[in-house]
């Protein structure tokens, strides 16, 4: 397995419930299905958001072209220094997709495709190319048709919404440009569609918002109309998974019938009030568990290995989307994460840390692995020296007689050693 990041980052939020509020069985019945449908909706809402952001974003604008996601002191886009990105938004409704693939390249890239729903679908890296494919076919659930010559590779999404983040590891800054055009050579080419094929902007009617900020934030203050009607938008498209199809049905006394348009005057007014409730303490539940999304937690490191495969656990899922789509698949990169030193007291950037991998501990990879320093927005810490971490591909490391690695994690750098 292919494992190739270390995280440490800090998050603190607080929960709040208003469940004995309700009383009547009308308003206790729409409290549950609201409650439950914020938390199984909210990775759509906030995907119909970003989908938003993006389009409007002049240096984006479209759909099935990739763009460089790029990183900067005032807003940093990426967790890692070590990683350059870039992501597309998918519509597989009436054509499937030809991504070119880069060649004679020696540098490590990998493709994550993620569906509708949030499901990571397909990795695809320099590492699985065995028979140097020059080009991959993505198709959407229904497609049918000729595959292009000389094309073997094919990935089949289980919706016509889908997404795709690509990767591409950095030895330096000095990569950067050589990194960029790595990136800038996966092309998208649309096979076969029609002139006349609507785009996906012309086929969907998003609620216009009053708010402003980052999807995540956006969807916090929605109401319930505008929120079920983003939920409804994305399911008119995209074929729920089989194990979720019974679990929605549960939704319909909401007004969200899979395939068609938000239906608010199915809504009884008297359930208003249960709604309403059920969006405030979905809410909160979200803010808590939100930095709780682990599977493991031992010695104060926490880990997942089930990123993008979430499943049924929906609060799972919605914390993934909270936290801004940060996953990755685990056969792909393994996070570990940290918030408390070995006395359990929280980390401080005032004080002086050590932290020693053993010569056995050093991680096995075929890739690389890296080490950052999060702050408490979990973006990388600006500093003079344009230090963001440590990895096994940085340069000068002096390792201790033993074989072991010892990095220092404070302000000032201890004396020959400044490049732990």
């Amino acid at each position: 397995m292919l494992k190739k990041a270390r995280f440490l980052f800090i998050l603190l939020i607080t929960n709040a419930h208003g469940y004995a509020q309700i009383t009547n069985k009308n308003e206790l019945e729409a409290y549950k299905s609201a409650y439950n449908a914020y938390l199984w909706g909210f990775p759509m809402v906030t995907l119909g958001l970003s989908i938003e952001e993006f389009v409007q974003n002049s240096e984006r604008a479209k759909f099935n072209n990739f763009a460089i996601i790029q990183s900067s002191t005032k807003q940093k886009t990426t967790s890692n220094e070590d990683i350059v990105y870039s992501k597309a938004y998918l519509d597989l409704k009436d054509t499937p997709l030809l991504i070119t693939l880069p060649v004679n390249n020696l540098k490590y890239y990998s493709l994550t495709f993620t569906d509708a729903f949030s499901g990571i679908f397909e990795v695809f890296s320099s590492l699985k190319n065995i028979n140097k494919e020059k080009a991959i076919l993505v198709v959407g659930p229904d497609w049918k048709g000729e595959i292009p010559k000389g094309v073997k590779k094919i990935i089949k999404s289980p919706t016509n919404l889908a997404w795709v983040e690509s990767k591409v590891s950095l030895l330096d800054k000095l990569e950067m440009t050589e990194s960029k055009k790595l990136l800038e050579s996966l092309k998208i080419s649309e096979v076969g569609k029609k002139d006349n094929a609507k785009t996906w902007t012309d086929r969907h009617s998003f609620p216009k918002l009053k708010t402003s900020g980052s999807p995540t934030e956006q969807a916090l203050i929605m109401d319930w109309k505008s929120y079920f009607s983003y939920i409804s938008q994305i399911l008119k498209e995209n074929p729920l998974p089989d194990y979720q199809k019974k679990y929605a049905m549960d939704f319909e006394d909401l007004g969200i019938f899979p395939g068609k348009d938000f239906e608010d005057a199915k809504v009884n007014n008297k359930k208003q009030k249960g709604i309403k409730q059920g969006f405030t303490d979905a809410i909160e539940l979200l803010k808590t568990e939100a930095p709780r999304q682990e599977d493991y937690n031992k010695n104060g490191w926490s880990y997942n290995v089930s990123e993008g495969k979430w499943g049924n656990k929906y609060t799972k899922n919605a914390a993934s989307a909270y936290n801004g789509f940060s996953q990755t698949a685990s056969e792909e990169i393994m996070k570990y994460k940290a918030t408390i030193d070995n006395n359990k007291e929280k980390l401080i950037g005032t004080q002086k840390y050590k932290l020693t991998l053993k010569k056995a501990q050093l991680p096995q990879t075929k890739a690389f692995w890296t080490i950052n320093v999060l702050q408490m927005d979990k973006q990388i810490y600006e500093n003079a020296k344009g230090k963001y971490g440590i990895g096994s591909k940085s340069k000068g490391l002096k390792f201790n007689k033993d074989g072991s690695l010892t990095i220092y994690l404070q302000v000032e750098p201890p004396k020959g050693l400044e490049t732990n």
